[in-house]
Protein backbone atom coordinates (compact mmCIF):
# COMPACT_ATOMS: atom_id res chain seq x y z
CA UNK A 1 0.00 0.00 0.00
CA UNK A 2 1.35 3.71 -0.59
CA UNK A 3 1.91 6.24 1.76
CA UNK A 4 -0.85 8.55 0.21
CA UNK A 5 -3.66 4.67 0.82
CA UNK A 6 -2.23 4.47 4.23
CA UNK A 7 -2.87 8.28 4.89
CA UNK A 8 -6.22 7.79 3.18
CA UNK A 9 -6.84 4.44 5.24
CA UNK A 10 -6.48 5.86 8.59
CA UNK A 11 -8.20 8.97 8.18
CA UNK A 12 -11.80 6.75 7.25
CA UNK A 13 -10.77 4.10 10.23
CA UNK A 14 -10.33 7.30 12.71
CA UNK A 15 -13.24 8.84 11.14
CA UNK A 16 -11.21 12.41 11.21
CA UNK A 17 -12.57 13.35 7.54
CA UNK A 18 -8.71 14.71 7.02
CA UNK A 19 -5.50 14.18 5.70
CA UNK A 20 -3.08 12.91 8.09
CA UNK A 21 0.80 13.82 8.30
CA UNK A 22 3.86 11.84 7.51
CA UNK A 23 4.61 11.42 10.97
CA UNK A 24 1.06 10.67 12.34
CA UNK A 25 0.46 7.77 9.65
CA UNK A 26 3.98 5.92 10.46
CA UNK A 27 3.36 6.05 14.26
CA UNK A 28 2.86 2.42 15.62
CA UNK A 29 -0.45 3.49 17.57
CA UNK A 30 -2.42 4.36 14.17
CA UNK A 31 -0.35 1.61 12.08
CA UNK A 32 -2.72 -0.64 14.34
CA UNK A 33 -5.12 0.38 13.68
CA UNK A 34 -4.74 -1.03 9.98
CA UNK A 35 -3.49 -4.57 11.63
CA UNK A 36 -5.76 -7.39 11.26
CA UNK A 37 -7.16 -9.11 14.27
CA UNK A 38 -6.50 -12.29 15.30
CA UNK A 39 -8.92 -13.38 17.77
CA UNK A 40 -10.82 -15.64 15.18
CA UNK A 41 -7.63 -17.40 14.94
CA UNK A 42 -7.67 -18.93 18.75
CA UNK A 43 -8.61 -22.14 19.72
CA UNK A 44 -11.94 -22.62 21.66
CA UNK A 45 -9.61 -23.17 24.89
CA UNK A 46 -7.62 -20.17 24.29
CA UNK A 47 -10.20 -17.78 24.00
CA UNK A 48 -11.53 -18.91 27.48
CA UNK A 49 -8.30 -18.49 29.57
CA UNK A 50 -7.68 -15.77 31.65
CA UNK A 51 -4.43 -14.34 33.64
CA UNK A 52 -5.18 -15.23 37.24
CA UNK A 53 -6.29 -12.95 40.10
CA UNK A 54 -2.19 -13.35 41.30
CA UNK A 55 -0.63 -12.14 37.82
CA UNK A 56 -3.12 -9.73 37.38
CA UNK A 57 -2.13 -8.12 40.88
CA UNK A 58 1.55 -8.26 40.28
CA UNK A 59 2.36 -4.75 39.02
CA UNK A 60 -0.16 -3.39 42.29
CA UNK A 61 1.66 -5.29 44.69
CA UNK A 62 5.38 -4.64 43.82
CA UNK A 63 4.82 -0.84 44.14
CA UNK A 64 7.65 0.62 46.56
CA UNK A 65 6.45 0.76 50.11
CA UNK A 66 3.63 -1.81 49.88
CA UNK A 67 3.59 -4.50 52.43
CA UNK A 68 2.07 -7.73 50.20
CA UNK A 69 0.43 -10.08 51.83
CA UNK A 70 -0.07 -11.90 48.28
CA UNK A 71 2.93 -13.85 46.64
CA UNK A 72 2.37 -17.58 47.76
CA UNK A 73 5.97 -17.99 47.33
CA UNK A 74 8.75 -19.06 50.20
CA UNK A 75 11.10 -16.97 51.72
CA UNK A 76 14.15 -16.23 50.04
CA UNK A 77 15.95 -16.35 53.54
CA UNK A 78 15.62 -19.73 53.78
CA UNK A 79 17.20 -21.08 50.69
CA UNK A 80 20.20 -22.94 51.14
CA UNK A 81 22.47 -20.77 48.52
CA UNK A 82 26.29 -21.63 49.96
CA UNK A 83 25.03 -25.21 49.81
CA UNK A 84 23.79 -25.02 45.91
CA UNK A 85 26.78 -23.41 45.56
CA UNK A 86 28.92 -26.27 46.24
CA UNK A 87 26.59 -28.60 45.13
CA UNK A 88 26.51 -26.93 40.93
CA UNK A 89 29.88 -26.96 41.25
CA UNK A 90 30.36 -30.60 42.29
CA UNK A 91 27.83 -31.14 39.40
CA UNK A 92 29.58 -29.67 36.76
CA UNK A 93 33.43 -31.05 38.40
CA UNK A 94 31.87 -34.53 38.03
CA UNK A 95 30.00 -34.89 34.63
CA UNK A 96 31.47 -31.72 33.06
CA UNK A 97 28.89 -30.94 29.83
CA UNK A 98 27.12 -34.22 30.62
CA UNK A 99 24.85 -32.48 33.19
CA UNK A 100 23.73 -29.76 30.27
CA UNK A 101 22.75 -32.75 27.50
CA UNK A 102 19.16 -33.94 27.25
CA UNK A 103 17.58 -36.31 30.04
CA UNK A 104 14.70 -38.68 29.62
CA UNK A 105 11.36 -37.57 29.50
CA UNK A 106 10.91 -39.59 32.41
CA UNK A 107 13.52 -38.04 34.72
CA UNK A 108 16.72 -39.06 35.58
CA UNK A 109 17.27 -42.78 36.75
CA UNK A 110 18.69 -42.37 40.32
CA UNK A 111 16.45 -39.60 40.75
CA UNK A 112 13.48 -41.23 40.04
CA UNK A 113 14.41 -43.84 42.38
CA UNK A 114 15.80 -41.43 44.96
CA UNK A 115 12.26 -39.80 44.44
CA UNK A 116 10.42 -43.30 45.21
CA UNK A 117 12.33 -44.08 48.37
CA UNK A 118 11.60 -40.39 49.78
CA UNK A 119 8.30 -40.99 49.40
CA UNK A 120 8.40 -45.05 50.87
CA UNK A 121 9.37 -42.71 53.84
CA UNK A 122 6.05 -41.44 54.03
CA UNK A 123 4.52 -44.66 53.29
CA UNK A 124 4.10 -44.14 49.69
CA UNK A 125 4.54 -47.59 48.05
CA UNK A 126 5.43 -47.15 44.58
CA UNK A 127 6.73 -49.17 41.56
CA UNK A 128 8.88 -47.85 38.99
CA UNK A 129 6.68 -47.51 36.11
CA UNK A 130 4.03 -45.51 38.99
CA UNK A 131 7.05 -42.49 39.53
CA UNK A 132 7.66 -39.57 36.91
CA UNK A 133 9.44 -36.15 37.45
CA UNK A 134 7.69 -32.40 36.10
CA UNK A 135 8.60 -29.29 35.97
CA UNK A 136 7.20 -28.29 38.92
CA UNK A 137 3.74 -29.19 40.31
CA UNK A 138 2.04 -26.97 37.80
CA UNK A 139 3.24 -28.80 35.42
CA UNK A 140 2.29 -31.85 36.78
CA UNK A 141 -1.47 -30.62 36.88
CA UNK A 142 -1.46 -29.78 33.17
CA UNK A 143 -0.38 -32.59 32.20
CA UNK A 144 -2.54 -34.47 34.67
CA UNK A 145 -5.76 -32.23 33.25
CA UNK A 146 -4.60 -32.89 29.66
CA UNK A 147 -4.48 -36.88 30.25
CA UNK A 148 -7.56 -37.01 32.00
CA UNK A 149 -9.75 -34.38 30.98
CA UNK A 150 -12.23 -34.03 27.96
CA UNK A 151 -14.33 -31.13 27.01
CA UNK A 152 -17.32 -30.77 29.18
CA UNK A 153 -16.27 -33.50 32.03
CA UNK A 154 -16.90 -32.61 35.17
CA UNK A 155 -13.78 -32.09 38.06
CA UNK A 156 -14.74 -31.52 41.56
CA UNK A 157 -12.81 -29.77 43.78
CA UNK A 158 -13.00 -27.55 46.89
CA UNK A 159 -14.26 -24.25 47.93
CA UNK A 160 -11.96 -22.09 47.76
CA UNK A 161 -9.58 -24.28 45.51
CA UNK A 162 -5.95 -23.22 44.40
CA UNK A 163 -6.05 -21.26 41.27
CA UNK A 164 -3.38 -22.43 39.69
CA UNK A 165 -5.17 -26.11 39.28
CA UNK A 166 -8.33 -24.66 38.05
CA UNK A 167 -6.83 -22.87 35.22
CA UNK A 168 -5.15 -26.22 34.42
CA UNK A 169 -8.55 -27.62 33.97
CA UNK A 170 -10.32 -24.45 32.82
CA UNK A 171 -7.63 -24.77 30.30
CA UNK A 172 -9.07 -28.52 28.90
CA UNK A 173 -12.32 -27.26 28.93
CA UNK A 174 -13.77 -28.94 31.96
CA UNK A 175 -16.72 -27.77 34.12
CA UNK A 176 -15.90 -27.37 37.27
CA UNK A 177 -18.27 -28.10 40.61
CA UNK A 178 -17.10 -26.69 43.87
CA UNK A 179 -17.20 -28.99 46.84
CA UNK A 180 -17.66 -26.77 50.65
CA UNK A 181 -14.78 -27.17 52.52
CA UNK A 182 -15.12 -27.45 56.88
CA UNK A 183 -13.16 -27.34 59.95
CA UNK A 184 -11.99 -30.53 59.37
CA UNK A 185 -11.78 -30.81 55.48
CA UNK A 186 -14.19 -31.71 52.53
CA UNK A 187 -17.79 -31.72 53.55
CA UNK A 188 -18.42 -35.41 52.32
CA UNK A 189 -22.28 -34.99 52.62
CA UNK A 190 -21.73 -31.88 49.96
CA UNK A 191 -19.34 -34.33 47.78
CA UNK A 192 -21.64 -36.69 47.49
CA UNK A 193 -24.47 -34.35 46.69
CA UNK A 194 -22.46 -32.55 44.05
CA UNK A 195 -21.47 -36.05 42.27
CA UNK A 196 -25.12 -37.31 42.39
CA UNK A 197 -26.47 -33.96 40.71
CA UNK A 198 -23.47 -34.10 37.82
CA UNK A 199 -24.24 -37.60 37.20
CA UNK A 200 -28.13 -37.31 37.18
CA UNK A 201 -27.20 -34.58 34.03
CA UNK A 202 -25.63 -37.29 32.23
CA UNK A 203 -22.46 -35.54 32.84
CA UNK A 204 -18.95 -37.34 33.40
CA UNK A 205 -17.16 -36.89 37.14
CA UNK A 206 -13.42 -37.99 35.92
CA UNK A 207 -11.74 -37.07 39.05
CA UNK A 208 -11.83 -35.32 42.56
CA UNK A 209 -8.71 -32.68 43.42
CA UNK A 210 -7.64 -31.95 46.70
CA UNK A 211 -4.88 -30.54 48.78
CA UNK A 212 -5.62 -32.10 52.28
CA UNK A 213 -3.05 -30.84 54.15
CA UNK A 214 -2.70 -26.44 54.90
CA UNK A 215 -4.56 -25.85 51.38
CA UNK A 216 -3.97 -23.14 49.33
CA UNK A 217 -5.48 -20.68 49.61
CA UNK A 218 -7.62 -21.78 53.11
CA UNK A 219 -4.69 -23.44 55.11
CA UNK A 220 -7.05 -26.03 56.61
CA UNK A 221 -6.09 -29.45 56.93
CA UNK A 222 -8.02 -32.49 56.15
CA UNK A 223 -8.10 -34.37 59.86
CA UNK A 224 -6.86 -38.44 59.76
CA UNK A 225 -10.20 -39.10 60.31
CA UNK A 226 -11.86 -37.20 57.32
CA UNK A 227 -8.69 -38.23 54.93
CA UNK A 228 -9.82 -41.98 55.61
CA UNK A 229 -13.48 -41.32 55.46
CA UNK A 230 -12.86 -38.76 52.17
CA UNK A 231 -11.12 -42.36 50.90
CA UNK A 232 -14.10 -44.60 51.76
CA UNK A 233 -16.44 -42.50 49.80
CA UNK A 234 -14.19 -42.10 46.67
CA UNK A 235 -14.59 -45.94 46.45
CA UNK A 236 -18.47 -45.59 47.41
CA UNK A 237 -18.18 -43.14 43.95
CA UNK A 238 -16.19 -45.31 42.08
CA UNK A 239 -13.33 -41.59 42.04
CA UNK A 240 -10.25 -41.50 41.08
CA UNK A 241 -8.64 -38.66 43.50
CA UNK A 242 -5.89 -36.56 42.74
CA UNK A 243 -3.97 -35.20 45.82
CA UNK A 244 -1.65 -32.02 45.81
CA UNK A 245 0.75 -31.80 48.25
CA UNK A 246 3.13 -28.86 48.07
CA UNK A 247 2.58 -28.20 51.97
CA UNK A 248 2.61 -31.04 54.18
CA UNK A 249 5.87 -30.90 55.40
CA UNK A 250 5.51 -27.42 57.24
CA UNK A 251 3.62 -28.41 59.65
CA UNK A 252 4.50 -26.88 63.23
CA UNK A 253 2.67 -28.03 66.10
CA UNK A 254 1.81 -31.66 65.52
CA UNK A 255 3.79 -34.98 63.51
CA UNK A 256 2.20 -35.11 60.03
CA UNK A 257 -0.91 -36.40 59.11
CA UNK A 258 -0.83 -39.11 56.50
CA UNK A 259 -1.21 -38.51 53.31
CA UNK A 260 -4.07 -40.13 50.60
CA UNK A 261 -1.90 -41.85 49.21
CA UNK A 262 -0.06 -43.87 51.56
CA UNK A 263 -3.86 -44.34 52.97
CA UNK A 264 -4.75 -45.83 49.52
CA UNK A 265 -5.58 -49.48 49.18
CA UNK A 266 -7.20 -49.29 46.06
CA UNK A 267 -5.23 -47.22 43.83
CA UNK A 268 -7.27 -44.78 42.98
CA UNK A 269 -5.02 -41.88 44.29
CA UNK A 270 -2.66 -39.72 41.99
CA UNK A 271 0.00 -37.88 43.63
CA UNK A 272 1.30 -34.57 43.29
CA UNK A 273 4.30 -32.98 44.88
CA UNK A 274 7.69 -30.67 44.82
CA UNK A 275 10.43 -29.69 46.59
CA UNK A 276 9.88 -25.99 45.66
CA UNK A 277 8.80 -24.78 49.30
CA UNK A 278 11.03 -26.82 51.06
CA UNK A 279 14.36 -26.02 48.99
CA UNK A 280 13.83 -22.97 46.63
CA UNK A 281 10.67 -22.51 43.47
CA UNK A 282 13.75 -22.20 41.19
CA UNK A 283 14.69 -25.52 41.27
CA UNK A 284 12.01 -26.24 39.01
CA UNK A 285 11.35 -30.62 39.94
CA UNK A 286 8.54 -31.86 41.16
CA UNK A 287 6.75 -35.82 41.12
CA UNK A 288 3.69 -37.40 39.93
CA UNK A 289 2.81 -40.84 41.63
CA UNK A 290 -0.15 -42.59 40.52
CA UNK A 291 -1.34 -46.03 38.80
CA UNK A 292 0.72 -46.98 35.98
CA UNK A 293 -1.62 -46.33 33.17
CA UNK A 294 -2.44 -42.61 33.84
CA UNK A 295 1.78 -42.27 34.14
CA UNK A 296 2.52 -43.55 30.79
CA UNK A 297 0.20 -41.36 29.10
CA UNK A 298 1.03 -38.10 31.50
CA UNK A 299 4.91 -39.21 29.92
CA UNK A 300 3.45 -38.99 26.55
CA UNK A 301 2.19 -36.05 26.97
CA UNK A 302 4.81 -34.55 28.65
CA UNK A 303 6.90 -35.27 25.52
CA UNK A 304 4.92 -33.11 23.88
CA UNK A 305 5.37 -30.21 26.21
CA UNK A 306 8.68 -30.03 26.62
CA UNK A 307 10.79 -32.96 26.16
CA UNK A 308 12.65 -33.26 28.47
CA UNK A 309 13.43 -31.70 32.05
CA UNK A 310 16.36 -29.98 33.34
CA UNK A 311 19.01 -32.95 33.86
CA UNK A 312 20.74 -29.82 36.36
CA UNK A 313 18.04 -29.06 38.41
CA UNK A 314 17.22 -32.68 38.66
CA UNK A 315 20.82 -33.59 39.74
CA UNK A 316 20.92 -30.94 42.18
CA UNK A 317 17.72 -32.01 43.78
CA UNK A 318 19.35 -35.32 43.59
CA UNK A 319 22.81 -34.04 45.64
CA UNK A 320 20.19 -32.66 48.57
CA UNK A 321 18.04 -35.89 48.59
CA UNK A 322 21.66 -37.84 49.09
CA UNK A 323 23.10 -35.32 51.57
CA UNK A 324 20.21 -35.12 53.55
CA UNK A 325 19.96 -31.58 53.09
CA UNK A 326 16.26 -31.78 52.48
CA UNK A 327 15.38 -33.26 55.95
CA UNK A 328 17.43 -30.44 57.34
CA UNK A 329 15.88 -27.96 55.51
CA UNK A 330 12.36 -28.88 57.34
CA UNK A 331 14.07 -28.85 60.51
CA UNK A 332 14.94 -25.40 59.58
CA UNK A 333 11.87 -23.62 58.13
CA UNK A 334 9.44 -25.29 60.05
CA UNK A 335 9.76 -23.00 63.15
CA UNK A 336 10.88 -19.92 60.60
CA UNK A 337 7.54 -19.85 59.49
CA UNK A 338 6.23 -20.70 62.22
CA UNK A 339 6.95 -17.63 64.20
CA UNK A 340 5.70 -15.52 61.36
CA UNK A 341 2.25 -17.42 61.70
CA UNK A 342 2.69 -16.55 65.42
CA UNK A 343 2.61 -13.14 64.51
CA UNK A 344 -0.27 -12.71 61.91
CA UNK A 345 -2.47 -14.59 63.87
CA UNK A 346 -1.70 -12.51 67.24
CA UNK A 347 -2.11 -9.20 65.04
CA UNK A 348 -4.95 -10.32 63.52
CA UNK A 349 -6.38 -10.88 67.06
CA UNK A 350 -5.33 -7.57 68.35
CA UNK A 351 -5.98 -5.27 65.64
CA UNK A 352 -9.01 -6.51 63.33
CA UNK A 353 -12.69 -5.53 64.17
CA UNK A 354 -15.64 -7.56 65.34
CA UNK A 355 -17.44 -9.88 62.85
CA UNK A 356 -13.85 -10.79 60.82
CA UNK A 357 -12.64 -14.04 61.06
CA UNK A 358 -9.59 -16.33 60.17
CA UNK A 359 -8.89 -19.77 59.62
CA UNK A 360 -5.50 -20.75 62.19
CA UNK A 361 -3.49 -23.10 59.92
CA UNK A 362 -1.35 -25.61 61.79
CA UNK A 363 1.06 -25.09 59.08
CA UNK A 364 1.88 -24.24 55.39
CA UNK A 365 1.67 -20.60 54.48
CA UNK A 366 -1.39 -18.83 54.75
CA UNK A 367 -4.27 -17.64 56.27
CA UNK A 368 -8.08 -17.00 55.49
CA UNK A 369 -9.81 -14.47 56.21
CA UNK A 370 -13.64 -13.54 56.10
CA UNK A 371 -14.64 -10.05 56.08
CA UNK A 372 -18.71 -9.27 57.04
CA UNK A 373 -21.22 -10.76 54.85
CA UNK A 374 -21.99 -7.85 52.57
CA UNK A 375 -18.22 -6.46 52.18
CA UNK A 376 -16.63 -7.47 49.02
CA UNK A 377 -12.53 -7.74 49.52
CA UNK A 378 -12.24 -6.97 45.79
CA UNK A 379 -13.84 -3.45 46.76
CA UNK A 380 -11.42 -3.37 50.02
CA UNK A 381 -8.07 -3.71 47.32
CA UNK A 382 -8.20 0.17 46.78
CA UNK A 383 -8.48 1.44 50.52
CA UNK A 384 -6.03 -1.16 51.29
CA UNK A 385 -3.12 -0.36 48.85
CA UNK A 386 -4.09 3.16 49.85
CA UNK A 387 -2.73 2.40 53.30
CA UNK A 388 0.28 0.53 51.64
CA UNK A 389 -0.89 -3.46 52.33
CA UNK A 390 -2.10 -5.84 49.08
CA UNK A 391 -3.51 -8.91 49.73
CA UNK A 392 -5.48 -11.59 47.39
CA UNK A 393 -8.97 -11.12 47.08
CA UNK A 394 -10.65 -14.51 47.84
CA UNK A 395 -13.54 -14.99 44.90
CA UNK A 396 -11.15 -15.75 42.40
CA UNK A 397 -10.30 -19.07 44.31
CA UNK A 398 -14.33 -20.23 44.23
CA UNK A 399 -15.49 -21.61 41.09
CA UNK A 400 -19.14 -21.04 41.83
CA UNK A 401 -19.15 -17.70 42.34
CA UNK A 402 -19.13 -16.95 45.81
CA UNK A 403 -16.17 -15.88 48.54
CA UNK A 404 -16.53 -12.00 48.06
CA UNK A 405 -16.03 -11.44 51.04
CA UNK A 406 -12.71 -13.19 51.95
CA UNK A 407 -9.30 -12.88 51.20
CA UNK A 408 -6.30 -14.69 51.05
CA UNK A 409 -3.06 -13.55 53.43
CA UNK A 410 0.74 -15.23 53.13
CA UNK A 411 3.00 -14.53 56.52
CA UNK A 412 6.12 -16.04 54.17
CA UNK A 413 7.39 -12.94 52.48
CA UNK A 414 7.51 -10.34 54.92
CA UNK A 415 9.38 -10.38 58.12
CA UNK A 416 7.34 -10.20 61.86
CA UNK A 417 7.68 -6.28 62.94
CA UNK A 418 6.67 -5.83 58.85
CA UNK A 419 3.35 -8.44 59.46
CA UNK A 420 2.33 -6.77 62.19
CA UNK A 421 2.36 -3.04 61.24
CA UNK A 422 0.76 -4.98 57.52
CA UNK A 423 -1.89 -6.29 59.53
CA UNK A 424 -2.65 -2.89 61.03
CA UNK A 425 -2.80 -0.99 58.15
CA UNK A 426 -5.43 -3.99 56.75
CA UNK A 427 -7.87 -3.61 59.52
CA UNK A 428 -7.64 0.36 59.18
CA UNK A 429 -8.96 -0.46 55.82
CA UNK A 430 -11.31 -2.96 56.88
CA UNK A 431 -12.24 -0.60 59.41
CA UNK A 432 -13.20 2.41 57.21
CA UNK A 433 -14.97 0.20 54.56
CA UNK A 434 -17.21 -1.06 57.60
CA UNK A 435 -18.04 2.48 58.79
CA UNK A 436 -19.15 3.11 55.58
CA UNK A 437 -21.78 0.62 55.37
CA UNK A 438 -23.29 1.71 58.30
Amino acid sequence: MSLTGIELALAIVLGQGRRLSLGEAASPGLYCALMPSHESRLSAAAREMRFSAIRRMSALIERPGIISFAPGQPSPETFPVEAFRQILAEVVEKESAGAFQYILTRGLGSLLAAVAEYAAAKGIRSKPPEVILTEGSQQGLDLVSRVLVDPGDVVLVELPSYIGATSAFRASRARMAGVRLDEEGLDLDDLRRRHRAETAEGRKVKFLYVVPSFQNPSGISHSVARRRALLEAARELDLLVVEDDPYGDLYFEEDPRPTLKSMDEEGRVLYLSSFSKILAPGLRTAFVIGPEEIVAKIEIAKQSANLCGSGVDQRVILACLKRGLIEEQKARIRPYYRGKRDAMLAALEADMPRGVRWTRPAGGLFVWVSLPEGMDAEKLIEPAVAEGVAYIPGGPFFVDGTGANTMRLTFAKEDIPTIQEGVRRLARAVKSQSSERL
